[in-house]
């Protein structure tokens, strides 16, 4: 149930977003951020169940706007011309988390005990927010001149839809869909993966040392599918993305057999970890960075749906079936509507629209 508290982060997303077309990254961040950080440092204060529930409701909050918001804004104003490639190492961090945190976590919990490890989590995310307050900036760095004396840093000149322009246009719609369907792997399939692999025969081992190249894999995908996005379009590089998602999450279902075992489970984890970069690649790519918070924060705000019914779906599928099997298929039957969807979303003709500094 705390894992479909998700869905709260993804309706404040617009408020956020609006906020950060006006004021920038870096607050939002740094708020968001802190929002983690003391639901991490109260854990070892629980007691009661609802304490779990009203924490973990409390860290969801800050999950858009510690992540999907300010990434990709920087990175649109930072990297205007590298922005497939960027986005693509940039979204790394949540694989290489996924490599380091839990065997971190594992040589802490037998010596400080979950609340210790609580703790560390919070100094952590702590220092976090320290280093963005110290280090975001959405301006370039100083440049100098010929003589070698500091100019003023350069004013980023932002161009694109506003959210009411770009909710006119169909592909808005047809964007939303499919990023919506996408991020049902997030709630239905990644928290199965342990649980489906030893079910089918294969020891906590090796599924464990599965996730771990899964997690590798996606950080290739990363990268890779930023590259082709920058040649072929971020909206012909996810509609490939969800394709690949659906064809070797379908084959997963064998996953008992080793040889299918190590190739779905690393090419599932390329095509899913590019997923995290293309679909902000997708938005900004369509309308523009100038109103990238207000436009995505909307179209984040719909995975409520797939946050809030993923984790009920798989679980049916688990009590009803006795496998993930059903889950599987379905949300390999979503992917493909996804890109099916994509194929309407066309970029509308570019408005000449352009904003000078940070408004």
């Amino acid at each position: 149930a705390s894992l479909s508290f998700t869905a709260a982060g993804s309706l404040i997303a617009p408020f956020l977003g609006r906020f950060m077309d006006r004021h920038g990254a870096k607050h939002i961040m740094a708020g968001s951020l802190v929002l983690i950080t003391v639901s991490y440092l109260l854990r070892p204060l629980m007691t009661e169940l609802w304490h779990w529930y009203a924490l973990s409701f409390r860290q969801y909050l800050g999950y858009a706007g510690g992540s999907i918001l300010p990434t990709g804004r920087l990175v649109g104003i930072w990297f205007q011309h590298t922005r497939g490639r960027v986005t693509g190492i940039t979204a790394m961090g949540n694989n290489f988390g996924g490599l380091v945190m839990p065997p971190l976590l594992g040589f802490i919990l037998p010596i400080l005990m979950w609340q210790g490890a609580y703790v560390v989590l919070g100094i952590m995310s702590g220092v976090l927010v320290l280093y963005t307050l110290l280090v975001i900036s959405e301006n370039p760095p100083v440049q100098r001149t010929s003589r070698g004396s500091r100019s003023l840093p350069p004013r980023p000149i932002l161009t694109g839809w506003t959210l009411r322009e770009a909710m006119r246009n169909k592909a808005f719609y047809a964007i939303t869909l499919a990023i919506m369907l996408g991020t049902f792997t997030y709630s239905a399939i990644l928290p199965q993966m342990i649980t489906h692999l030893t079910d089918q025969g294969v020891s906590i081992r090796v599924a464990s040392l599965a996730l771990s190249i899964f997690a590798i894999f996606g950080m290739v995908g990363k990268l890779l599918m930023g590259f082709l996005a920058e040649r072929i379009t971020a909206r012909y590089a996810l509609m490939i993305n969800l394709s690949g998602q659906a064809i070797f999450l379908v084959l997963m279902i064998w996953a008992g057999t080793p040889m299918i075992m190590w190739i779905a489970i690393p090419l599932f984890g390329y095509f899913h970890g590019a997923f995290g970069a293309l679909f902000q690649l997708v938005v900004q790519s369509t309308f523009g960075v100038r109103h990238y918070g207000s436009i995505m924060g909307t179209v984040n705000m719909t995975t409520v749906v797939s946050f809030g019914i993923g984790p009920i779906l798989a679980g049916a599928s688990f009590d009803l079936t006795g496998s993930y099997r059903v889950v599987f298929i379905t949300v390999a039957a979503l992917f493909l509507v996804g890109a099916l969807a994509l194929s309407q979303a066309k970029a509308p003709e570019r408005k000449t629209v352009l904003e000078e500094g940070l408004a």
